[in-house]
């Protein structure tokens, strides 16, 4: 015991600065990491449905119309049938039945004489427009490869005696005059090549006297929701299309395709 007290007593000053060291390093630290309390406001429960003002502003332009919304509607039913937008015949949506957009009692033989000749025309057409230039291949031929398979070309024996009801993906004006052949498949339906979106493309379109289709271009204000994709494959379907030849039509006939491309 005389030994601690002798300790304490010769080393009492070091002591009292070492205890004077940690409480000043205590007090450093306390007074270094204290943070103020904040303090929030109550939120008050009756003000809880209160609408905040924003100043976002809506055109007209934007407003989607009733006429809109039953056009891009992604699940309103839309048939793949081509319907031809001046039929007069009965519409039916019997879905037993496989409608064409014209309906012919014309034979096969009869159809296969149509078909050659338009081609013929088109050869005269190609003639005359050379102009003494080397002879090439009218555009008629080059394109006789993507005529449908010959078992199509009695299509029209086996037409529908009725129209189509309802939205159709393709369908077209041009007076006086009906696909091909009698034959849907020459104003083909590019409706589901261009992805799971919803739009129209309104295409007019200018027809020679064979049937062929010259010009095609977007009519903007009949199109709705259109991609690049859709107006890209618009004009390029309807360029593909065929009608039938008559000498009655005059040289550069004016009309139009529309197609739906729909979420598949």
């Amino acid at each position: 015991m005389n030994n601690l007290l002798d300790f304490i007593e010769r080393h009492k000053f070091g002591i009292l600065i070492t205890l004077a060291i940690h409480v000043g390093i205590f007090v450093y630290f306390q007074v270094a990491t204290y943070k103020e309390a904040v303090l929030f406001e109550p939120w008050e429960f009756r003000n809880a449905k209160d609408e905040s003002i924003d100043d976002i502003q809506i055109d007209p332009d934007q407003i989607q119309t009733p006429e809109e919304q039953s056009l891009l509607q992604p699940q309103e039913k839309v048939t793949a049938f081509v319907r031809d937008q001046n039929d007069t015949r009965k519409t039916s949506q019997d879905e037993n039945t496989k409608y064409t957009s014209t309906y012919s009692k014309t034979g096969a033989e009869q159809l296969e004489r149509d078909y050659e000749q338009s081609i013929k025309d088109q050869i005269q057409k190609a003639r005359e427009e050379k102009e003494g230039k080397k002879t090439k291949v009218s555009t008629a031929i080059k394109n006789e490869g993507n005529k449908p398979p010959k078992k199509d070309a009695g299509q029209g024996s086996n037409s529908s005696t009725e129209a189509i009801g309802g939205k159709t993906m393709v369908s077209f004006s041009l007076i006086n005059r009906h696909p091909l052949n009698h034959n849907d498949w020459n104003v083909r339906n590019p409706g589901y090549t261009c992805g799971n979106v919803n739009g129209i493309v309104t295409i007019a379109i200018s027809v020679d006297v064979g049937g062929e289709v010259i010009g095609a271009s977007v009519i903007e204000e009949q199109s709705q929701g259109a991609t690049p994709c859709m107006l890209e494959k618009a004009r390029e379907y309807a360029m593909k299309s065929r009608f039938n030849y008559t000498s009655s039509a005059p040289k550069k006939q004016e009309g139009t395709i529309t197609y739906r491309f729909v979420y598949r």
